[in-house]
């Protein structure tokens, strides 16, 4: 895994090879292939194997457990430095590569998201949140913000950022559209 990260890191997902993997690791071709396919499945179990677990513990306070989600579950990993390395690269590579996106989000982003909902469904039904929170507008802002700031700024994602980013939620969420007359 720590191969893996590196050579995506200097290389990107297109340049980098399951054969430069295995020589950076000192271990055989096929020994990389018994456990993984392909690059893809091989460059999402680092990537997975890198990301933070999402905290869902229901704690009775809404905005203690969104902050939670966002400092664990999204600063710890856009803020880690080996992540700000070879984010780039990896974003670069799934506009060229349909399948390691596709891949990316379903295996990653999606299972991550459904667990961060969980938070948020919980802030609605304490009335925390309005019932037409836009919940996949939340969490993709979240992320988008962090992940701008970890490609573009060297600064970590201290508590009062993240603070000011849920009390921002909080104070005015974006809400589904409204549907009928």
């Amino acid at each position: 895994m720590e191969s893996t990260l590196k050579l995506l890191e200097e290389r990107g997902y297109a340049s980098m090879t399951i054969e430069q993997v295995a020589a950076e690791a000192q271990v055989g071709k096929a020994t990389v292939y018994r456990s993984w396919p392909n690059k893809a499945a091989l460059v999402l179990d680092a990537v997975r194997g890198r990301l933070p677990d999402v905290p869902t513990a229901e704690t009775g306070n809404s905005r203690e457990e969104m902050l939670s989600v966002a400092k664990q579950a999204l600063a710890g990993f856009f803020g880690s430095p080996e992540v700000q390395a070879m984010l780039p690269a990896l974003v670069a590579d799934t506009v060229r590569n349909p399948e390691l996106r596709r891949r990316l989000r379903e295996e990653i982003i999606e299972p991550r998201k459904a667990r961060s909902r969980a938070v948020l469904e919980r802030a609605i039904s304490r009335g925390d949140l309005p019932p037409d929170t836009d919940i996949s507008l939340v969490l993709e802002m979240w992320a988008g913000a962090m992940m701008f700031r970890s490609v573009y700024f060297e600064d970590s994602f201290d508590d009062s950022v993240l603070s000011r980013l849920v009390d921002a939620t909080i104070s005015s969420p974006p809400r589904l559209p409204r549907t009928g007359p």
